[in-house]
């Protein structure tokens, strides 16, 4: 279980790292389009939250946020819509966190 935990943190940094090196290229060249800001901030501030809530409890919300950036970042590659793309990812984003949230409540409950 504790591999599956620190597997999860890891994919999780890994995807965040990518984001954030692909966020530096597209909005410091003109080569590429510039990346939408509140989609990587609240990527981030959504990640950092999840990851406090959960890394010593479960490991499957790790892997479903990480998830959740690399189909945001593969939506935008593929030339769909920014806003489309961004709420697609929030609500995702949004999703995994409540769902983690309900589920470590109950395990702690337990």
């Amino acid at each position: 279980m504790r591999a599956a935990r620190v597997s999860g943190g890891l994919a999780l940094l890994l995807a965040l790292l990518g984001w954030s090196a692909w966020f530096a290229v597209c909005n410091r060249y003109e080569f590429a389009p510039p990346l939408d800001p509140l989609a990587f901030a609240c990527g981030w501030l959504l990640s950092a939250i999840l990851a406090g809530r959960v890394l010593r409890r479960v490991a499957w919300p790790l892997f479903a946020q990480a998830s959740c950036i690399g189909m945001y970042l593969l939506l935008i590659h593929r030339g769909m819509g920014e806003g489309a793309a961004q709420v697609l990812f929030l609500a995702a984003s949004v999703a995994v966190v409540a769902a983690a949230f309900r589920t470590t409540t109950r395990v702690s409950d337990a």
